[in-house]
Parts: C-alpha cells; sequence; structure tokens
C-alpha cells in the first residue's frame, strides 16, 4: 500500500512540476512576443489550463502533508494525545466530505463537457481538460485528508523523510 501511496503522490509531484514549468515558460513566451510586437494568443489560454491543474494538485499535495490552512485552537487546548487525535479528525473528515461533494458535482461537469463536446476558444481542445484537474485533485484531496488525519503528523515527517 505504501508502494500505491508514493507512486500516486510522486505523480502528483511530477504533474505540478510540469504544470508550473509550462506556465513559467508560456507566460516568458507571452512577454517576449508582446515585446516584438505580435502577441502569441494560445499561451494565454494554455498557462491559464496549467494554472487551474497546479491549484487542483497544490489542494491535494497540500491536504498529504497538513500543510492547508487550519484552525489549531481547540487541538492545542487539549493535553492528552488521544483526545487531540480524535479532535484532528474532525477536520480530516470535514474535508473530506467537502471534496467528496466537490469532485462529485465535478465529474457531473466533466460528463456534460464530454457529451456536449465543449471547445476552449483558441486551443480548440475540450474544456473538460480544464475541469479534469478539479475531479482527480478533489479525489485526491479526500485521500490526503483521510491519510494525514489517520496518521497524523507523523506522515507528514515521514514524507519530508523520503525527500531527503
Amino acid at each position: 500500500m505504501k508502494t500505491i501511496d508514493r507512486w500516486i503522490w510522486r505523480l502528483v509531484d511530477a504533474v505540478l512540476l510540469i504544470a508550473i514549468t509550462g506556465m513559467i515558460g508560456l507566460i516568458a513566451l507571452q512577454v517576449v512576443s508582446r515585446l516584438w510586437g505580435s502577441s502569441v494568443p494560445w499561451t494565454e489560454e494554455l498557462s491559464r489550463f496549467l494554472f487551474i491543474w497546479t491549484i487542483w494538485f497544490g489542494v491535494a499535495a497540500s491536504f498529504r502533508t497538513g500543510q492547508h490552512p487550519a484552525v489549531t485552537l481547540l487541538s492545542d487546548l487539549v493535553t492528552d494525545p488521544a483526545s487531540r487525535r480524535v479532535i484532528d479528525l474532525i477536520p480530516a473528515v470535514a474535508a473530506a466530505a467537502l471534496f467528496t461533494i466537490v469532485a462529485y458535482y465535478g465529474w457531473s461537469l466533466l460528463a456534460q463537457q464530454i457529451r456536449f463536446g465543449e471547445t476552449s476558444p483558441i486551443l480548440r481542445v475540450g474544456m473538460w481538460l480544464a475541469t479534469l484537474p478539479l475531479v482527480l485533485g478533489s479525489a485526491l484531496a479526500v485521500i490526503g485528508a483521510l491519510i494525514h488525519g489517520v496518521q497524523g503528523s507523523d506522515y507528514s515527517h515521514a514524507i519530508k523523510e523520503t525527500r531527503k
């Protein structure tokens, strides 16, 4: 199971690296082309698609390591480790529920976009490519939130150790 988990999150990291690198290159191309007096219109749309992928996969990655915004007032007040673990499960379950709903409705939107053949205005690619990261990122956020909720900070520490 750890091998599958490691592969999933390495794939997420790879997608993030490719998307961010691609955005940097595309935006640089857009700036340079404007300085030359001839804007390249497709770079803006493609960088927007990559940005969407970055957002949703970044959300999943943040839930995997517990680096998402959180209110820790209640868990900081509790000194008993067992009670703290139970309290730390509440936001994980709430996040999993939220992202399950987002993934469900995102899946409906994705199916609709494929069914109607929606395409982007400039690149003429399926708009489902902009919705797919919402579905995948939400599903991965559910997994990440539950893993972090169950394993807590021990899991975050283990991830940091494997990256060294």
